[in-house]
């Protein structure tokens, strides 16, 4: 009885937090922080692809990815939804790792882990006549301005390999982690507007621009080599346990990605605080092109003048993340509440409530509700079995977008198998 005891509760540690790794890029994988009875070797594949945004419906998205023609009805479903504010975030994150369990320095008890992961992120953060002009074009704007910020871009992929360690009896019954990664980039698009305006003509006659724009992007060649930069992370960990009355609890802090990529010297640079008039072309001829002419400007002369690229190297952050969340046994289900942000990555803060409750037949099952991120309102389902020696785990994020999918959008899951060798 006491044998099986212990094995649930192992058990209902090993799958909590699950759904919220599966949210945020499963970096402190829960069998590198678990404490077994007995040394053992884990080995786990996963992997996760997430979709959201505070206005785009998935009847949206769903018709973009297509091809089909976009018509007004498609477009009133965002309109009704944009703000001042307006984000899209895409994250895409795969990779192996292996865990050895309850190695002993002296009266240390350790986890040592290496992971190899792909990661890839596309974010953006946009006004209302960002969209407007994108997909309506600027006739509605005739005799005004429009504001072209907020606006921020950020696209990467690169793959990582880690190492780390955590002590499981860290000041007791804590748990520490820490893990450096060594990072190679293959792709970086980096935009931020601090000032962008159009200006139309009432009568549609001439525009004026107006921008103070920087951008960074990796080397665009088309022999460009399969690796455009390299670089470095940390990641870090802690967990304690609390009373709260005569509940136990536990509270988890975690840094992750805290690092940097150098991006070689074919890499591309742009920073200009400039205006642009607009006020049509001179056609000499109708019937002969050649005589068309930009006011005697060639092609180069307005790329030099008013997109000056520079080919230089470069330092750039890569997206990292704050959690904080806190976990209470209640007996037969827990309850966790929760918070994240991730940095360098247009997105707002997420807060979540989540329930997880154990199942016969060693299932699990997990319920999450919650508001930010690259969105706005989540619900997430998580769904968990164990065998002997294997572990299997699915989530379906944004189930919201697939209710009802005129109102909302996002779409994400996540899969994940362990297998463990050893006692």
């Amino acid at each position: 009885m006491f044998e099986a005891s212990v094995k649930r509760i192992s058990y209902i540690l090993l799958v909590i937090g699950s759904l919220v790794s599966s949210s945020i890029n499963a970096q402190w994988n829960d069998a590198m922080v678990q404490v077994p009875a007995q040394k053992n070797f884990v080995g786990g594949v996963y992997g996760s692809a997430d979709a959201n945004s505070t206005c785009i419906t998935s009847s949206f998205a769903v018709n973009i990815l297509l091809g089909n023609y976009i018509g007004d009805n498609l477009k009133q479903q965002v309109e009704s939804n944009l703000g001042k504010f307006n984000r899209i975030g895409y994250n895409l994150n795969y990779g192996i790792y292996g865990v050895w369990h309850n190695d002993s320095i002296q009266t240390r008890v350790f986890n040592f882990f290496f992971a190899i992961r792909h990661k890839s992120y596309l974010n953006t953060d946009f006004s209302r006549d960002v969209f407007n002009m994108a997909f309506y074009g600027n006739a509605m704007y005739a005799g005004q301005t429009a504001k072209l910020v907020p606006f921020s871009l950020n696209m990467s992929s690169y793959q990582q390999a880690e190492i780390g360690m955590v002590v499981t009896n860290f000041g007791g019954k804590g748990v520490f982690g820490i893990g450096l990664s060594f990072l190679t980039g293959q792709q970086l698009l980096a935009i931020n507007a601090q000032n962008a305006t159009l200006y139309t003509d009432p009568t549609g006659q001439s525009l004026q621009f107006n921008t103070n724009t920087e951008m960074f992007q990796s080397d665009t060649a088309a022999n460009k080599r399969p690796v455009n930069g390299y670089g470095a992370s940390m990641d870090l960990y802690f967990k304690a346990p609390l009373k709260l009355g005569k509940r136990n609890s536990t509270i988890s802090f975690s840094l992750t990605d805290v690092g940097f990529m150098f991006w070689n010297n074919k890499s591309l640079y742009y920073h200009k605080d400039t205006a642009y008039h607009y006020d049509g072309v001179s056609i000499n001829n109708i019937t002969d092109l050649q005589n068309v002419s930009f006011n005697s400007t060639s092609k180069d002369s307005v790329q030099n003048k008013y997109l000056p690229f520079a080919k230089k190297s470069f330092f750039y952050s890569i997206p990292s993340t704050l959690s904080i969340n806190s976990n209470t046994d209640f007996g037969k289900y827990h309850l966790e509440l929760g918070y994240w942000y991730m940095f360098n990555a247009n997105a707002v803060g997420y807060y979540y409530v989540q329930g997880d409750k154990y199942l016969a037949n060693n299932w699990m099952a997990a319920a999450q509700l919650g508001f930010g991120g690259y969105g706005t309102v989540n619900a997430e389902l998580m769904l968990s079995k164990q065998t002997a020696k294997s572990t299997f785990k699915v989530a379906l994020d944004h189930i919201q977008g697939l209710i009802l999918p005129t109102y909302f959008g996002g779409a994400g899951l996540y899969l994940e198998y362990l297998h463990t060798i050893g006692k």
